[in-house]
């Protein structure tokens, strides 16, 4: 038996076993993986010399943890196709994007223990922000066990499943929002003279140090306000931009997309 099967290697589960094994995690004999097309397993065979197994029904019968990486619509058919290769129970665990726990439950034995993670694009780089549910038959170990995983990707919190859609549009949607918020102000730069890779590295070095002092003062009692007023001089530039972006909707606007995607994301799993 392996630590973890991983059935589905996408970019996120890619992230995922590069972590593991990159952090030291897990090593590579401890993961056995499929996927479909073996292309997108030919790096990490050569980098890590990463177990692959020659179908999914091996990779279920001899995991003691079940990754599933493959697309929300994959989830059912997978599931009903490995029936017979779940009766060990493994812990499985999802990644499936609105896709709640109650309805994984249907196509799993029953009392199988199973986790559902959101993990964010930053994964990639080993900055994701992943949010961690759990049902009723994961012990304390185990979700101990599946947090370590993934904060060999980043950072992790275990949010009650009624939160996903909020903690989805927080940290799995707002990334896509703040390259684009990079993207305007780099374009912006670019108007100004600046070449596009240039404004782009500037901006982005910004952002990335502002978020890492936003997590710095949080302990300390400083919120991202009084950061703000820390920065507003009296009259200066910073004010007069700032004040220009909320004549502009700016926050408004990022309150909107938030409400949005929440929204969206409960049509989707149908709550």
């Amino acid at each position: 038996m392996v630590k973890l099967g991983v059935i589905g290697v996408g970019s996120m589960g890619g992230a995922i076993i590069r972590g593991l094994l990159s952090s030291g995690q897990l090593a590579p004999g401890e993961i056995l993986a499929f996927n479909r097309s073996r292309e997108r397993l030919r790096s990490l065979e050569a980098e890590f010399s990463l177990p692959v197994a020659p179908n999914a029904h091996r990779v279920a019968q001899e995991a003691e943890y079940l990754l599933l990486g493959v697309k929300p619509y994959g989830i059912a058919p997978l599931l009903a196709d490995l029936a017979d290769s779940l009766v060990h129970k493994p812990v499985v665990i999802s990644i499936a994007a609105g896709t709640p726990i109650a309805k994984i439950e249907e196509h799993l034995p029953e009392k199988t223990p199973l986790v559902r993670v959101m993990p964010n694009v930053n994964a990639q780089i080993g900055q994701s922000m992943s949010g961690i549910a759990a049902n009723q038959y994961v012990s304390a170990q185990a979700l101990s066990e599946v947090r370590a995983m993934f904060e060999s990707i980043g950072k992790t919190a275990l949010v009650a499943e009624e939160h996903f859609a909020i903690f989805s549009a927080l940290a799995g949607c707002s990334p896509a929002w703040v390259y684009r918020f990079i993207d305007s102000l780099a374009q912006a730069g670019v108007a100004e003279g600046l070449k596009k890779e240039e404004a782009t590295r500037i901006v982005a070095q910004a952002v990335a140090g502002s978020a890492l002092n936003v997590l710095e003062n949080l302990s300390p009692g400083l919120n991202p306000q009084g950061l703000i007023d820390q920065v507003c001089s009296p009259g200066g530039t910073t004010v007069a931009g700032l004040l220009a972006m909320e004549d502009a909707g700016f926050s408004p606007a990022a309150r909107s997309a938030v409400f949005a995607a929440v929204k969206r994301d409960k049509d989707l799993s149908g709550s």
